[in-house]
């Protein structure tokens, strides 16, 4: 099975981990809005009244369709007009590449038109073989994915989790730790507010901004210092700082979720793609075992020694 959405979805890189998040683009854009943000500064009046091409590089253009092509192979979360337009910029400087190689004639070298004979042949096979692989529109049956998802519930269950807010110091000397102390007994003073002290005194800028809160949280997505005390604090309760690589956390668990197991609908998708791909991988190996079968492969062993020692 691939990884699962449990997995995928719910991972989190966390500033406990010192990593910055970024979020991700989850509306496909379409090639027109490509088409008039991307280039509409730069456009040529022979590009703009073109309205088959999308971009060009001298005398190399790109047409809408050559884009579209490029489009449809990026998942739609990344289909965005930044990425399309890398994409089509570094098809263009390969397209002028390829321009000036066949100019100089490199496409007529014996050695270069075998290799490219090669990847035509690859090519087509793969294409071919794709299509005899490809399972049937109604692959998998609802009891088949039903039973994948009955033998892999531990794939699908998210542990444990808690939402965690911290306070952060930076440094580990003592000067450091006597912060974190005294950032300690303000936070977990008696009516004390812990997201006003965060806000104030925090040194980690994006969760101080949220009073500290640093989302929900599994323990394999904390450092194993901090994961070991998050699961020791009672709900509210502040803990005494924590020594970590770079910095002190003084942390509070304001609430918890036991682990869940996602329902079959959520990880349907997930279940499907990965029935599909193992049984088209499944269709592949049969076509070809049944091709070498109905087709012996005779190989000549003496030639095969000689081309091994380099005769």
């Amino acid at each position: 099975m691939q990884q699962s959405p449990a997995q995928r979805g719910h991972a989190r890189v966390t500033a406990l981990q010192y990593h910055a998040a970024f979020p991700t683009q989850r509306t496909a854009m379409r090639l027109r809005l490509l088409a008039l943000l991307a280039f509409a500064a730069t456009a040529t009046p022979a590009l703009a009244a073109d309205s088959d091409v999308i971009a060009r590089m001298g005398d190399v253009s790109l047409k809408v369709s050559d884009a579209r092509q490029l489009a449809d192979r990026l998942p739609a979360s990344e289909r965005n007009p930044q990425i399309l337009e890398r994409l089509i910029r570094t098809e263009l400087v390969r397209r002028s590449v390829a321009a000036e190689a066949r100019k100089q004639g490199f496409d007529r070298k014996p050695e270069v038109a075998a290799r490219m004979d090669q990847a035509a042949e690859q090519a087509l096979v793969g294409a071919y073989v794709g299509s005899i692989a490809k399972p049937p529109a109604d692959y998998p049956p609802d009891s088949l994915v039903r039973q994948a998802y009955d033998a892999s519930k531990d794939t699908f269950t998210l542990p444990k989790r808690y939402q965690v807010s911290q306070i952060y110091v930076t440094g580990t000397d003592a000067k450091a730790k006597a912060k974190a102390d005294d950032l300690y007994r303000q936070a977990s003073a008696r009516n004390a507010d812990f997201a006003a002290v965060a806000r104030k005194s925090s040194q980690h800028a994006a969760s101080a901004a949220r009073g500290g809160d640093m989302g929900w949280l599994a323990e394999k997505d904390m450092l194993p210092a901090v994961a070991g005390a998050v699961a020791a604090l009672k709900k509210n309760e502040v803990g005494k700082p924590v020594l970590g690589p770079a910095g002190y956390h003084i942390l509070r668990v304001t609430d918890s979720k036991a682990p869940e197991l996602l329902p079959l609908d959520k990880v349907r998708p997930a279940i499907v793609q990965s029935l599909r791909l193992r049984r088209a991988k499944e269709i592949e190996a049969s076509y070809l075992d049944g091709l070498a079968a109905k087709t012996p492969i005779a190989v000549d062993g003496i030639g095969l020694s000689e081309l091994a020692k380099g005769k």
